[in-house]
């Protein structure tokens, strides 16, 4: 422990702190869409403060590993094991960088004080692996290419490395854990492979020494640095490295509702604040539908419903909500045939278009079509226009008719 005081009380990295905390901060508070209010949200934002401490730990780490190897200081400290050696190094680096991100996780979780549900721990050990990934690594870079420019050289590698290679979920060391959705979290399998990863590079970077020593008493020690070195690059290329794998689905949980006319509008418990947004959009489509479609027993939010299916959402703005709402709506009343021909599948699907952009501006009171990307023939929206155009009891009749057509026998 007195090693570890002793270096942490002189690392060169503790200069660096403040302006990486400053860093840290603006990418969770002034990067990206806002979060508060959200656990999930505020949880995942909250990892955005790993990049700039990743990148330049890398560099910092490998910049102080190159300096000693030059100086030959580590040779002078022979009389304590050299992995003992790097290890305490690492670890007071590590505990700089690790109480910055804790810092600003902590400002973040402060901001969202009151918010139904809690922190989610698991992304807090996410953004720290990451960091003190990037530390074994830099140090292991400047083990290994001491030189003068190596920092710097690291650095950009690092940004490179972080802000290209693995700064989305298609990657397996995702440095961010980017939110979708509120059904979705961390994968414990993911965060465990993450885990050993690290653990492996640290191990790779506290016997890497070994193996750069000449000396023959250290034949038989050096074969230790190069399995972890080996098995470290071997577990970074068999991680699991696409979206699917580094998020996977919530369980459903009891959910909080509320009645809209005839249905029950529910959403999951951390959105419990946000309920009145969606029991208005629900009634809305209702009453836009009203001698159209009947409305579903339950509206249900994204995640909730039979096996975690369908629903809307409130995480992207209220015209995203009424539309979500309304495919929720028309969903039960579509009919699909395995097999018809290709003309008349598309005269379903043309239907179901029709009434649902037609539904939407009639809802939010548009006077013309939302504007959404279709693929395909759009001439259909010719019609819905023309139909909005008409007094109310012929548009009620012409969407009905696109609802018959829509649920045509196969």
């Amino acid at each position: 422990m007195t090693g570890f005081l002793v270096e942490f009380r002189r690392t060169p990295l503790r200069w660096a702190v403040l302006p990486l905390l400053a860093a840290a901060a603006a990418m969770v508070f002034l990067v990206g869409d806002s979060w508060q209010g959200s656990w999930p949200e505020t949880s995942a934002a909250a990892t955005r403060a790993a990049v700039p401490l990743m990148i330049a730990g890398v560099g910092l780490a490998a910049q102080q590993s190159s300096r000693l190897r030059r100086s030959g200081s580590d040779l002078l400290l022979a009389a304590r094991p050299l992995p003992q050696v790097e290890l305490t190094r690492l670890s007071a680096d590590a505990a700089w960088l690790c109480l910055t991100y804790v810092l600003c996780t902590a400002c973040a979780w402060v901001a969202t004080v009151g918010a139904p549900g809690g922190p989610w721990l698991e992304y807090p050990l996410f953004g720290l692996s990451g960091i003190i990934f990037a530390l074994a690594l830099g140090h292991l870079l400047g083990r290994i290419a001491p030189t003068r420019f190596t920092g710097a050289i690291a650095a950009i590698g690092g940004f490179l490395l972080f802000s290209l290679v693995f700064s989305s979920n298609s990657s397996p060391l995702a440095n961010i854990a980017f939110y979708h959705s509120i059904d979705v979290r961390l994968s414990p399998t993911h965060l465990a492979w993450r885990l050993a990863v690290m653990v492996l590079a640290l191990a790779a970077a506290c016997t890497v020494g070994w193996v750069l020593e000449s000396s023959g008493r250290r034949k038989v020690t050096s074969g230790t640095g190069v399995f972890f070195s080996a098995a470290t690059l071997i577990a970074i290329v068999a991680m699991p490295g696409n979206g699917s794998l580094l998020l996977e689905n919530r369980q459903a949980e009891e959910p909080v509702c509320a009645q809209s006319a005839e249905s029950s509008v529910c959403v999951w418990p951390e959105h419990a604040d946000r309920l009145p947004e969606a029991v208005e959009a629900a009634k809305k489509i209702t009453q836009a539908a009203e001698g159209v479609l009947l409305p579903p027993a339950q509206f249900m939010e994204q995640g909730l419903g039979e096996a975690g299916a369908g629903g809307f959402t409130l995480d992207h703005g209220s015209q995203d909500l009424l539309h979500t709402v309304l495919i929720e709506m028309t969903e039960s009343h579509k009919k699909w045939c395995e097999e018809e021909p290709e003309r008349k599948m598309q005269v379903r699907v043309d239907a179901g278009l029709r009434l649902e952009a037609w539904l939407e501006a009639r809802a939010a009171k548009y006077t013309k079509l939302p504007s959404y990307e279709y693929s395909g023939d759009t001439s259909w929206q010719q019609d819905v226009r023309a139909v909005m155009a008409l007094r109310d009891s012929q548009q009620v009749e012409s969407a009905t008719k696109w609802v018959k057509e829509m649920q045509a026998p196969c």
